[in-house]
């Protein structure tokens, strides 16, 4: 059973005013929570890509991509505001006027400042004092990282934007199925498309550019400025793009038809 695709429209709306009536302490705790799980996604990415030859070639990308999704899953079947995702959720209820710009406002900052908080917290405390990406696991940590600022701001904007058209549509799949396994499915295939694709996300690049920079990889300028950007981006291809194309389809050209 699954949601048909005019259903999911709404379904997303009401589930986008939920998340904006959050309280704070709600939304501060799944935030925190959502970054922790991307995080720890983010490690068991590096150690699976770090344990392999590199003469595997592509096919250490290909394993690092199928690890990755497990902290989308996680946080999506038993609770996280992930801001990336929110940008299509809470847009799409912006767009259909069931909050109001603030309330947008106050859920992508509160969200965004707990992501990051969870995210660094797990590439400070369980990547770097566990030593858990010490040793042979350093120079993947590092090359992952120099990796995410080695683009041009235009190319990681771009990439941005794909990526977020990718992971909300992993998320809004997720929406859509009813089951168990139909949502694990739903957000496997994008997500492993972003992460082989090689494009941006905010919130995997919290955890990653923190690993990297505490690996002595890239600077704190190159972290916040990569943060702005790929922000940006996501919010375009999440919120502009998928949100905007789906409300326009479904909320807007069906209420033109139905005149």
């Amino acid at each position: 059973m699954s949601l048909s695709p005019k259903e999911l429209v709404d379904d997303t709306i009401k589930r986008g005013q939920a998340k904006a009536n959050y309280s704070v302490l709600t939304t501060v705790v799944l935030a925190i929570m959502a970054g922790v799980f991307i995080g720890l996604a983010g490690v068991a990415m590096i150690r699976t890509m770090g344990s392999m030859p590199k003469e595997w070639g592509t096919f250490v990308n290909l394993m690092g991509a199928l690890i990755f999704p497990f902290g989308l899953i996680c946080l999506l079947l038993v609770g996280g505001e992930l801001v990336t995702g929110n940008m299509l959720a809470v847009t799409m209820a912006l767009y259909a006027k069931a909050i109001t710009f603030k309330q947008w406002a106050r859920n992508m900052f509160l969200v965004t400042l707990f992501n990051l908080v969870g995210a660094v917290g797990v590439a400070v405390f369980f990547g770097y004092y566990s030593n858990t990406l010490q040793g042979d696991f350093v120079a993947r940590t590092i090359a992952v990282a120099e990796g995410r600022v080695a683009d041009a701001p235009m190319a990681t904007f771009l990439s941005a934007v794909a990526c977020n058209i990718l992971v909300c549509t992993g998320v809004y799949m997720s929406f859509a199925a009813k089951d168990f396994i139909g949502k694990i499915v739903g957000i496997l295939l994008p997500i492993t498309g972003f992460v082989l694709a090689g494009y941006q996300h905010v919130v995997a690049n919290m955890f990653l550019l923190s690993a990297g920079y505490l690996a002595g990889g890239v600077t704190l300028g190159e972290f916040s400025s990569n943060m702005l950007v790929v922000w940006l981006g996501n919010l375009i291809g999440g919120g502009g793009i998928l949100a905007g194309m789906y409300f326009l389809a479904f909320k807007v050209g069906m209420k033109d038809t139905a005149k």
